[in-house]
């Protein structure tokens, strides 16, 4: 009786891919070798986990931060992001701009606590400070710079009195009388004369000055020459008239 011979196995062509495929990920993880612990990563790994822990929790608290009001518990961190703020332009036309944005979130916050009194007079004081480093930012702006940034400054400097006086006519009723007082300073800080001004009533008092001394024929003739123009004619010595 003969033997009956069994057909020999065949390994399909899609099994045979579908397994070279899986060896190939399988070794890819498997025969990478694994990098050595130090004690330099080993410190590094939770530090980092830490400064972007800290991380989140400087963004949350900034948030918050941006609507506080002098008084509460993260104005401090306000300031020092408005501080860091300034510190990066070095423009000195946009840094004058800059500050008077402050000075105009140092009175917005003045008129949401108007009528607190453990509020108000120090948000009024914030204010005042705020005014006064904007005034003295466009001083030295316009005692050192180009004539063009210091016209620039005085612009910035002209909107933002306007500004403050018209707010200042509606709030001023509501403020207690140790709140009026920074506001007192911040606005006599602000109406007084500027470098630009300065020049300018000089080149205005020059000119006018100038136009005096004219007539209306001749503006640059002098009161000296007019006289001796209108002088009676008289003849020469020796000679008959």
């Amino acid at each position: 009786m003969s033997e009956r011979r069994l057909p020999e196995p065949k390994i399909r062509d899609e099994f045979r891919r579908e397994l070279r495929a899986r060896l190939m990920r399988e070794a890819a993880v498997t025969l990478v070798p694994k990098r050595r612990e130090t004690a330099w990563t080993s410190w590094l790994r939770p530090a980092f986990a830490a400064g972007l822990a800290a991380l989140v929790l400087i963004v949350g608290t900034g948030a918050a931060a941006a609507n506080s009001l002098p008084g509460d518990a993260t104005y401090g961190l306000k300031r020092a992001i408005e501080e860091v703020r300034v510190a990066l332009i070095f423009d000195d036309v946009e840094r004058v701009r800059v500050l008077a944005e402050i000075a105009d979130q140092r009175l917005g916050e003045l008129d949401k606590v108007a009528s607190r009194d453990d509020k108000a007079p120090t948000a009024s004081d914030e204010y005042a400070q705020a005014v006064a480093r904007f005034r003295a930012a466009v001083d030295a702006l316009q005692q050192a710079a180009p004539e063009d940034k210091s016209e620039l400054a005085q612009d910035v400097a002209d909107a933002a009195r306007e500004k403050h006086e018209f707010i200042l006519e509606q709030l001023r009723n509501r403020l207690s009388e140790k709140a009026k007082e920074a506001v007192d300073r911040a606005t006599e800080e602000e109406q007084r004369d500027t470098p630009q001004n300065v020049k300018d009533k000089d080149k205005q008092d020059e000119k006018d000055k100038g136009e005096g001394q004219g007539t209306p024929g001749n503006p640059n003739a002098s009161p000296r020459g007019n006289e001796r123009t209108n002088a009676p004619r008289t003849s020469p010595p020796g000679r008959r008239p």
